[in-house]
């Protein structure tokens, strides 16, 4: 018996259960097949991305208004142009937007009857997101001064509403990342296991 509880205690202390089966359901929810894995990956750092373009954006246009980098940096945080409380409000809102959309896009996933329909619209989907993701980027960097980006600006939103234009004919996007042998999302048609 004592060896049993040694056993459970090195688990508990080398495995965690609990981090591996949190992960193993967000997983199961967020990734219902290999592709969606590049997409996930591509809205995060393009959201990443965009919370640091935005503190450039704040800070350069402080720096720009006060004409020295250390009096601008200070006036940001003193005229609460940069505040952390509405920043971390945003950035909530915006992480948990996201993290339900991902669930709610594999769940369809997981409960499709036709995983190329479901693919379809999860491509519609995600690919509405980054670039709507990307698009925040450049009025960011647009916002900070560099007003040569606006015809990509102006790109990327038509880009971004032509995702839910051309619902049946989308972008390349997860097909184009889908792992081989699932060309229909994972999903399998054939049900007959010999």
């Amino acid at each position: 018996m004592p060896e049993l509880q040694h056993f459970w205690d090195k688990v508990f202390k080398q495995v965690n259960p609990l981090f591996a089966g949190a992960t193993s359901v967000i997983s199961f929810l967020i990734f219902p097949t290999e592709a969606f894995i590049g997409w996930s990956m591509a809205i995060w750092i393009a959201t990443l991305l965009d919370l640091l373009t935005k503190c450039f954006s704040i800070f350069s246009k402080c720096i720009r208004r006060y004409k020295s980098f250390t009096l601008g940096i200070f006036m940001a945080f003193k005229t609460k142009e940069f505040s952390s409380e509405t920043f971390y409000r945003k950035t909530v809102v915006k992480v948990v937007s996201y993290l339900v959309i991902q669930i709610l896009v594999g769940l369809s996933m997981r409960l499709a009857l036709v995983g190329a329909v479901n693919m379809a619209v999860s491509t519609i989907i995600y690919n509405f997101v980054f670039w709507r993701e990307a698009a925040s980027n450049i009025e960011n960097l647009i916002d900070a001064g560099a007003d040569y980006l606006q015809p990509l600006l102006f790109w990327m939103k038509k880009k971004s509403s032509n995702a839910l234009e051309n619902e049946g004919t989308p972008e390349p996007g997860p097909e184009s990342m889908t792992a081989p042998g699932t060309e229909q999302g994972g999903v399998s048609d054939d049900n007959n296991h010999d």
